[in-house]
């Protein structure tokens, strides 16, 4: 079928339609995205909803009604069997370690407040390899020692929690009151017509040294969108190298890693794609944050002609894309136990995607509404 392309008189290249032509192309061999999960496999994996206890009349009234001894009841059992059971319960407990001296005395007290009076600024790890230097002998481990100075020495201890010099300085701060003001005067709703997009990098054991894979998703308020892997992309050098005891020259192939707007163009037709099935995503918002890749023209054009909406956030603003605390919890489950290969971190991403309630998705947005008020009143965040 012939398709004839105009020029608007601003330089814009435009079809029939009037719809802007897009230079780029989904090309799944160059750029390829697996999809590992969709809107409807999140909806059919994912556990029921926490049901909210009410109390009803008929509740009250069992509560006001005598009750009759009942072995399960623990009023109705004697002082001896209680006495009975607190002493079998403490010693299940603490068994035998009553007996044991601690490790930590005053002498290890006292070295320890000097220590973080000198030097506020020492984290657990230098805490612990300071305290072994200066006791030969002594083995603590970490949790250990968190215990006791928190206890017995009164030193409250933090996460640090790093973040850019510039995320709440006065222009930021100001960018995000007049995108807030913008926005709020349009029908962009969070909790109704958004769809929040974004890539994460996740590591074998979750270690920063470790093998990284690169997951893309989109999320909204009832539901997990789109979950995909970034795989990479095989490229042939210029360069050519002889094989052990041959004279023959072969390519030496290598793999391209990091996530480029190639990638992310694929992974936003997919989920354009699962959008399309349902009618509630109609005309939808899709936010995401400045991202250079995100901001490519070709992307906005592509979004606006399969008929939903672009909305990008202020720079240095994590807390207004809900999709920030989602990835949080997702590495959370995923710490709980060890893992050893990238194909069974990719599945474990699954199900802890399949894990977070809808509830929790809602509580999200209402945590990024709730910034809202703050950057209108041009606060930090």
């Amino acid at each position: 079928m012939t398709s004839f392309i105009h020029e608007d008189g601003l330089g814009n290249m435009i079809d029939e339609d009037g719809k802007d032509i897009i230079m780029m192309e989904s090309d799944s061999h160059l750029f390829p995205v697996e999809m590992i999960m969709d809107y409807d496999q999140y909806m059919d994996l994912k556990p029921p909803e926490r049901m909210a206890i009410m109390k009803t009349e008929s509740d009250e009234e069992e509560l006001n009604e005598p009750m009759t001894p009942n072995r399960k009841s623990y009023r109705y059992h004697k002082n001896v069997e209680k006495e009975e059971l607190f002493f079998w319960c403490t010693r299940k407990v603490a068994g035998d370690q009553r007996d044991d001296p601690p490790k930590l005395v005053e002498e290890h007290q006292q070295f320890l407040i000097d220590l973080i009076d000198g030097n506020p600024s020492l984290v657990l790890d230098e805490i612990v390899t300071r305290l072994t230097e200066q006791f030969v002998g002594l083995n603590i481990k970490k949790s250990a020692l968190h215990n006791f100075m928190t206890k017995k020495c009164k030193i409250s201890l933090k996460r640090a929690h790093l973040q850019s010099v510039e995320r709440n300085s006065p222009e930021k701060i100001e960018d995000r009151h007049a995108w807030v003001t913008k926005w709020l005067q349009t029908d962009m709703d969070y909790l109704s017509n958004c769809v929040f997009v974004d890539e994460a990098a996740f590591h074998v054991n979750m270690k920063r040294s470790a093998l990284t894979t690169a997951i893309l998703g989109a999320i909204f308020p009832f539901g997990v969108v789109n979950v995909s892997v970034r795989r990479p992309k095989a490229i042939a050098p210029s360069k050519k190298h002889k094989t052990t005891g041959s004279c023959r020259t072969v390519d030496k192939i290598t793999s391209k890693r990091g996530t480029v707007t190639g990638h992310y163009f694929n992974f936003l037709s997919s989920t354009m794609d699962v959008l399309d099935k349902q009618e509630m995503f109609k005309d939808n918002y899709i936010v995401m944050d400045n991202s250079p890749i995100h901001q490519h023209e070709g992307i906005r054009k592509h979004v606006e002609n399969r008929g939903y909406r672009c909305i990008y956030l202020p720079p240095y603003s994590p807390e207004l894309n809900q999709i920030e605390q989602f990835w949080s919890i997702c590495k959370s489950k995923i710490k709980r136990e060890q893992l050893l290969e990238e194909e069974t971190l990719t599945a474990r991403i699954q199900m802890a995607c399949n894990q977070i309630l809808i509830g929790d998705l809602r509580g999200f947005c209402k945590y990024s509404n709730v910034k809202f008020v703050d950057c209108m009143s041009r606060r930090p965040i």
